[in-house]
């Protein structure tokens, strides 16, 4: 067994065996330099999992925040229309009490012409037609039933809307097709509105274009509804004009901003997140305590930057 050190064109003695890295036996100069690369090694894949970790949990994060906002728009959308199915119900149900009023009165006065007590005018004969007519447009004995247990958005002059598809009324936001903003020029839409198109190939699928036009492409709410409304009017892309030239046409909830500790100077994150996620990135990604984490919140909404805030060193730490 030779006693010359293991390492490559060295000639010393060897001192011991390198047991927490290569098992050679080395000299004491190269097993210096195997233990401080040993370390490099291991902080280098200490410094990798953290990442990966801070990546993962960014990720999940992002993924609850925009499902929560996802969740809150459609929780609001059936709130607005279960108001409106029943105020429309309990406007049908004023309907049935002042005709059922109308009735009593009206068989009364029936009674005492017959009994030569009262007279009969053409204003009592108009006046139950009027109430015939309204009970024959509003439908209520085939709607009623429907509309109690309907979730579908009912008609509004700005975000609602039906579309007559052969007998029955389909409203819009229930529509589905294929997405249209798969390429620049149609709907008046172009590059500066900065928003993420649809691939050509993939995504030539039927699906809820009000939904998908919010959810995905984070267009506002009554965007959306334009939006659709055109489709489902077959109106034609490269000549009609919905996208505003300079109006601002994405929800703001789904506003992207950088990590404002780079601007600030007191990180070189650069990271974008939804607006809403600044909290918990501050807290997840950049370790602050709650305290911090509400100071540069509060800052951010009443200034819009943290120019004009004063941290302490040990807020960073």
């Amino acid at each position: 067994m030779s006693n010359i050190c293991e390492h490559p064109f060295c000639t010393r003695y060897i001192s011991r065996k390198c047991l927490n890295h290569c098992q050679l036996d080395l000299c004491d100069e190269h097993l210096t330099e195997h233990k401080n690369l040993f370390f490099v090694q291991y902080e280098k894949s200490f410094n990798n999992l953290t990442k990966s970790f801070d990546d993962l949990t960014y990720l999940i994060e992002e993924t609850k925040n925009k499902f929560f906002i996802n969740y809150q728009n459609d929780i609001s959308l059936i709130n607005e229309n279960y108001r409106n199915k029943l105020n429309e119900i309990e406007d049908k149900s004023s309907l049935i009490i002042s005709t059922e009023n109308l009735i009593k009165k009206k068989l009364q006065l029936l009674s005492d012409v017959k009994n030569n007590q009262a007279f009969l005018y053409q204003y009592d004969i108009e006046q139950i037609k009027l109430y015939s007519n309204k009970i024959h447009e509003t439908n209520i004995v085939e709607t009623l039933s429907d509309e109690m247990f309907s979730l579908s958005p009912s008609s509004d002059d700005d975000d609602y809307s039906q579309v007559n598809n052969k007998k029955n009324d389909i409203s819009f936001k229930e529509y589905r097709g294929i997405c249209p903003l798969a390429h620049y020029g149609v709907y008046g839409l172009n590059n500066k509105h900065n928003i993420r198109l649809c691939s050509h190939e993939k995504d030539k699928i039927d699906r809820n274009l009000y939904s998908h036009f919010h959810h995905y492409h984070h267009l506002t709410n009554s965007l959306s509804s334009r939006l659709t409304k055109a489709v489902i009017d077959k109106l034609n892309p490269l000549t009609t004009y919905i996208f505003p030239s300079e109006q601002k046409i994405t929800d703001k909830r789904y506003d992207m901003i950088v990590c404002p500790l780079d601007k600030a100077k007191l990180s070189i994150c650069k990271r974008k997140f939804l607006r809403q996620s600044l909290k918990t990135h501050l807290l997840r990604v950049h370790h602050l305590t709650l305290e911090t984490s509400n100071k540069i919140l509060d800052n951010m909404k009443k200034q819009g930057d943290l120019t004009k805030i004063d941290f302490d060193e040990d807020e960073f730490k």
